[in-house]
């Protein structure tokens, strides 16, 4: 049995992280396209899709009573971020974000071997 899919929709600003992590992702520069994605998506294989959380706001009622009530693919908001940067929070080193937002810890050694 194969694993459930995992997709992700959110704008081109913030697609390449979730692909730098090995995610499917779709992106969606409104929430109207974000509703064509999820409809497309709906209608095949079951998994998990996590939706940019401004979009599934203004999708509406509609649209949450309309996934809430789906059998083969839960849709979720991914943790609200901040989609154009913003500034890191104060020591945290390109490492620590790294390891953040793949999931995996980096080491680096200054002279190119391995620690």
């Amino acid at each position: 049995m194969s694993r459930p899919q995992v997709t992700v929709i959110v704008p081109a600003e913030l697609a390449d992280g979730y692909r730098l992590a090995g995610v499917r992702t779709e992106q969606a520069g409104t929430a109207a396209a974000a509703g064509d994605v999820l409809n497309q998506l709906i209608g095949g294989q079951p998994g998990v899709v996590a939706v940019y959380p401004p979009y599934l706001r203004e999708l509406g009622g509609r649209w949450h009573r309309r996934v809430s009530q789906l059998e083969a693919i839960l849709v979720v908001a991914l943790p609200d971020g901040q989609a154009h940067g913003g500034s890191a929070p104060v020591g945290e080193s390109l490492r620590d974000l790294l390891a953040r937002a793949v999931g995996y810890e980096f080491t680096f050694d200054p002279m190119g071997g391995n620690r």
